[in-house]
């Protein structure tokens, strides 16, 4: 089980956290499970984007906040947003393969 608190996505069992691979900002870069680093470092935080119009961003109020305290509003669709200059986004490719993607409106992973 993962729960979004303080900008990180992290392993409730053993603690690690959805990082960037190499901390590198750049197109189609493995996002993996790894330890936390140090400091907050960007490559480990994350926004979560509620919204079919990356643009606006504006955040639907629709579904309820999960009663687990996981930080998620039920049945809602979102985004994984990196905090690194380029905000990519976090795309699936293949059946268990998760990398960074420049947003691009209308795309379906």
């Amino acid at each position: 089980m993962w729960r979004y608190r303080g900008g990180y996505f992290t392993n409730v069992k053993n603690g690690k956290v959805i990082t960037i691979k190499d901390r590198k900002d750049k197109e189609a870069q493995p996002v993996i499970v790894y330890n936390k680093y140090a400091g907050r470092h960007p490559s480990q935080i994350w926004r979560v984007v509620y919204t079919n119009d990356m643009g606006a961003e504006a955040i639907t109020k629709k579904g309820k906040m999960s009663k687990h305290g996981t930080g998620f509003i039920v049945l809602e669709p979102f985004y994984f947003r990196s905090r690194l200059p380029m905000q990519r986004v976090v795309e699936c490719v293949g059946a268990n393969n998760a990398v960074l993607k420049k947003w691009a409106k209308g795309r379906k992973a």
